[in-house]
């Protein structure tokens, strides 16, 4: 299968260090733009540094850097083995990393391989995908509102901290990395688009407003265009957007 992936990587206001990276297919990048052609088998990969914890921008980097070097994924049990793996090579970088021991950060990504298709979740970034008209997220934030919400505690909350999170690799303590879902995904077919976001994205865009602008606007222009509404609508995080589109 051949993808356009189209991407924004904005670093966050009056920030001097973006903790947002990307591996699209290629390569691993922060604060960047572009618009690039790929083919399976490959994986396009989105990391959002813990900004609470020192080292986030290495964090995300680092983990990136490792997955990129997985070239193929046999199972859902082969990729969470190797990603448990890669945390503990974090934990152990970090540990050796002064006043940065509990470098943090999330990771959502997608693997492709000929005839499968992967989806590896941990902390709060996300995917979506296109079904027909409408944009339906996949993932489930790993955080505490989400897991409050589960619970039925919805008084709590809706007064908590909506964008801390309860899962990551690294933190400087495997408990953390728990919670980190593998899943073959996408039996019936690929979807024609696959969106991945940071916090900073979605915090600050509804799903209606994000559904209008991809639906509404070719991909270069769409990734613009779900920045600047962030922007708009108070973030002063780092922002990513990923649009990736199967090409008939």
């Amino acid at each position: 299968m051949n993808f356009k992936i189209t991407y924004k990587i904005q670093i966050g206001k009056n920030k001097t260090v973006c903790e947002d990276a990307l591996y699209d297919g290629k390569e691993v990048v922060a604060e960047a733009c572009a618009c690039k052609y790929v083919q399976t088998p490959m994986m396009v990969c989105i990391a959002d540094g813990v900004g609470g914890n020192a080292g986030g921008d290495k964090a995300s980097v680092f983990l990136l850097q490792n997955i990129s070097k997985l070239y193929s994924v046999e199972s859902s049990e082969m990729l969470r083995n190797r990603l448990l793996e890669i945390n503990d090579e974090l934990l152990e970088f970090a540990k050796n990393t002064e006043q940065q021991e509990k470098m943090a950060t999330t990771l959502t990504g997608v693997f492709f391989q000929e005839d499968s298709i992967y989806l590896a979740h941990c902390g709060n970034t996300r995917m979506y995908e296109v079904k027909g008209r409408f944009l339906k997220q996949i993932t489930v934030d790993h955080s505490t509102y989400q897991w409050l919400m589960s619970t039925g505690n919805y008084s709590a909350a809706e007064n908590c901290n909506k964008s801390e999170i309860i899962s990551a690799f690294g933190g400087g303590n495997k408990k953390y990395i728990e919670r980190l879902s593998v899943d073959k995904i996408f039996d019936r077919g690929f979807p024609k688009k696959i969106i991945l976001t940071s916090d900073g994205i979605h915090d600050y865009v509804s799903d209606d407003e994000m559904e209008d602008i991809i639906m509404g606007f070719d991909a270069e222009i769409a990734v613009e265009k779900l920045i600047d509404v962030s922007l708009k609508n108070g973030s002063c995080d780092d922002c990513t957007i990923v649009i990736l589109e199967r090409q008939e």
